[in-house]
């Protein structure tokens, strides 16, 4: 096989196995609470089961000054190979634990510290494998690189969706098939494992460390040189993943417990949704490759901040092709931000603190902002009673990365501006 098409191959199938463990639990998550949450109310055991979802991006931000550590440190490859074998064991011990019927409250306690453990690991996967890839391809498309990796990341859920799918058809009334779902990811993880020991590092890498220009501490000096970097990183990563993430999760869930589809029709919904923003995030990096990374999410956040209100109005409603619709265009919007974030993020560091600075403030934005909408938007809807409420904090996310662009605009232009000159220097 060609050199490049296995090093995109390995990195893009690690990231979709990855992510595959990470959110087949997101699918399973009703399962999953009446397993280990002990309470008698289903909506408790739903809430509770997001919650420890939510619990999974608690360590992600200190996974992402892990994993940007080793990168920044010992090479690109040794943190994506790692966080592999991390994913793997954990996802597999996931399918493995008692249910608290068998073990009482070890059970939660365990399936929490797995989670915790997995969100550590994921933090070098996402725009680490989209840094791999463009190191690897000198910047070649590289908005329409970025854009695939993210789509793979969606690729991830949709494999999860589509395993939830066939076990619902299959398997409905075999109340432990979730755990299959876990082994299987367990499993994968050992062969895409195999697949990234195999690739070479990146030349970008390899230069700095033959011109010693590696740094001691890359996460100390990435807060002391690119706090306007982070910032801005931080507040994306809430933008694009609360909107992301709120599909991934939330959609499954509001339609099986509030409208009470079946899991057959809940889970070809989100693979309906998940298809189109795989479809969506190549698009948009390659169409940010001439018109600009900052006019995109610029336009994308407006986009988003405009449509959110009508487009959750639209999926109150119990007609299909009204909930289609919205769910079309939420879809779609998802892939428009998530499609050119990876790039516009990369594009504020340079290449010597690149992987420290996008792995621990992306990575903060998504644990605040984007692993707690799914739970947010349960609970916004449990107090208000409106269909309609998760919409007003993808507004308040969307919104807050408006502002913060409006005032920091010249300082996004002189950063990517510079750090486009610092990446054609080390070419």
């Amino acid at each position: 096989m060609d050199k490049r098409k296995s090093i995109f191959l390995s990195a893009i199938s690690g990231n979709v196995l990855e992510y595959y463990d990470f959110t087949v639990y997101a699918v399973f998550s009703m399962a999953i609470g009446k397993a280990f949450i002990p309470s008698d109310s289903e909506v408790v055991q739903v809430l509770m089961s997001l919650v420890v979802f939510a619990v999974g991006f608690i360590t992600r931000p200190v996974g992402g000054i892990i994993f940007g550590y080793i990168a920044d440190k010992y090479g690109r490859r040794v943190s994506l190979v790692t966080s592999m074998l991390g994913m793997t064991i954990t996802t597999f011990t996931i399918g493995l634990i008692p249910t608290y019927s068998v073990i009482g409250y070890y059970a939660p306690a365990i399936l929490v510290v797995m989670r915790l453990l997995q969100g550590l690991c994921i933090s070098g996967e996402g725009a680490g494998a989209a840094i791999f890839i463009l190191e690897h391809y000198q910047n070649l498309r590289p908005g329409l690189t970025a854009g695939i990796v993210h789509a793979s990341n969606i690729a991830g859920t949709l494999f999860a969706t589509l395993v939830g799918v066939v076990f619902a058809i299959y398997l409905p009334n075999l109340e432990f098939a979730w755990r299959f779902a876990f082994i299987l990811g367990g499993i994968m993880g050992i062969i895409g494992f195999y697949f990234r020991l195999r690739v070479s590092e990146t030349p970008v890498f390899v230069m700095l460390s033959e011109r010693k220009k590696l740094l001691k501490a890359p996460f100390l000096h990435v807060i002391k040189t690119a706090k306007k970097s982070i910032f801005i990183t931080f507040c994306l990563g809430a933008c694009a993943s609360s909107l992301v993430y709120l599909i991934k999760t939330y959609f499954n869930i509001f339609f099986c417990n509030v409208l009470h589809f079946d899991d057959i029709t809940a889970r070809s919904y989100l693979a309906y949704s998940s298809i189109i923003m795989m479809i969506m995030m190549p698009l948009s990096g390659f169409v940010s490759d001439y018109v600009g990374r900052f006019k995109m999410v610029t336009l994308a956040s407006s986009a988003i901040f405009i449509l959110a209100l009508p487009c959750f109005i639209l999926i109150s409603y119990p007609v299909l092709w009204m909930q289609l619709l919205a769910l079309s265009i939420l879809a779609m919007l998802g892939g428009v931000i998530g499609g050119v974030a990876y790039i516009f993020i990369i594009s504020l560091f340079s290449p010597d603190q690149r992987f420290s600075g996008v792995a621990f403030s992306y990575n903060l934005g998504i644990a605040l902002f984007g692993g707690t909408s799914a739970a947010i938007s349960r609970w916004l809807l449990e107090i208000t009673g409106l269909y309609y409420s998760p919409a007003f904090y993808i507004m308040f996310t969307s919104g807050s990365f408006l502002i913060v662009t409006y005032i920091m605009k010249d300082d996004i232009s002189n950063l990517l501006d510079s750090n486009l000159k610092n990446n054609s220097d080390s070419e």
